[in-house]
């Protein structure tokens, strides 16, 4: 939980759109939509409706976290006006979208007061023109004062450049500073403000646009990569290099689930065609049709072969070594099979 200073605001609040009993997102993202023109202007009507509609919801932080998706998450902050970091950030970020403004979740830890929470925390960072620009809902909404959250309108924490927002809040992949020199988690936990990856980005740009094209397995080996080319023995670090772990097993299983999957419909898929090829060939022997379908026969080999091809192009876990043998077994007796046939 946090417990930030409170900073005078910067901007007359926009009651019209703080005031919206809209039902929606999709609505409230229209209203401030057709309000405001420029982006800045949606952004930040978009930070004051998350920070004066949603309460900090201190039974969640305090409760067993449930396995929801970052959807629900928001969803449910949105309709029950409650939520912890990532239901704000999950309004904000859905409401940046909406009014095509290109925005991202960022996951990290913060300095609060002086120091270092490891608890972990989102955030969001949003694209105006070339621009990087860094949000936090959550800390604009208020502070705890004591064991209690006192709501108070913040917005030192709206559209933040990446050199300000990281005396603050640290995302575990340095690729989120938006930084060409990142800081180091080092440096930051020990306030070692030179101690930077120096040019580690040479064009940040392509660097990300690259990451945000891979598929999720391969984003979390690619921050795993760059947290342990660095000292990493900090807990907040630690926690954030087991979740990866866990998740890229988690995504290898799925992905390895899939390819089973996709196996299994492809080999069915022969099964059918040799079928065909087999009726057609008992009717020529009975006399009762004149042709061999003997295309069904090529299009069940390459078939399997096909299959034989995503057999070899799948790692499987311990859980799903068994799955994949039966597979390969029947493949093989199949493959001989339509062989013989020929």
């Amino acid at each position: 939980m946090f417990s930030v200073a409170v900073y005078g605001q910067k901007a007359p609040v926009d009651k019209k759109i703080t005031g919206s009993k809209t039902t929606s997102i999709k609505a409230l993202a229209d209203l401030i939509s057709q309000t405001y023109s420029k982006p800045e202007e949606r952004l930040e009507a978009a930070y004051q409706w998350v920070t004066h509609n949603i309460l900090y919801d201190l039974r969640q932080t305090n409760s067993q976290a449930k396995s929801l998706t970052q959807a629900e998450i928001t969803a449910s902050a949105f309709s029950g006006r409650k939520a912890v970091c990532e239901g704000y950030a999950g309004v904000f970020d859905s409401l940046a979208r909406l009014m095509n403004i290109p925005s991202y979740l960022v996951s990290g830890y913060t300095r609060i007061l002086g120091q270092v929470d490891a608890t972990p925390h989102v955030w969001v960072a949003n694209r105006i023109g070339e621009k990087w620009l860094l949000s936090d809902p959550t800390f604009g909404s208020g502070a705890m004062v004591g064991n209690r959250f006192v709501a108070e309108y913040n917005p030192a924490f709206l559209m933040v450049s990446p050199d300000k927002m990281i005396q603050s809040h640290m995302p575990y992949d340095p690729l989120w500073q938006f930084l060409t020199s990142p800081l180091t988690h080092r440096g930051f936990i020990q306030k070692r403000t030179n101690e930077t990856w120096n040019m580690y980005y040479r064009s940040h740009a392509d660097s990300l646009r690259a990451f945000l094209a891979m598929p999720k397995e391969e984003q979390y080996k690619a921050e795993h990569t760059r947290i342990e080319q660095q000292e990493h023995n900090f807990q907040a670090v630690i926690q954030r290099l087991n979740f990866l772990t866990e998740a890229i097993d988690i995504a290898s299983y799925n992905n390895t689930v899939r390819l089973i999957n996709s196996i299994s419909a492809t080999f069915n898929q022969a099964v059918g065609a040799y079928n065909d090829y087999a009726t057609s060939y008992n009717e020529y022997q009975q006399k009762r049709k004149g042709k061999i379908n003997t295309g069904a026969l090529q299009q069940a080999e390459m078939l399997l072969d096909s299959c034989e091809k995503m057999l070899l192009s799948g790692r499987y876990p311990p859980q799903l070594l068994d799955e994949a043998k039966k597979i390969q077994k029947s493949l093989f007796e199949f493959q001989q099979k339509v062989r013989d046939a020929q």
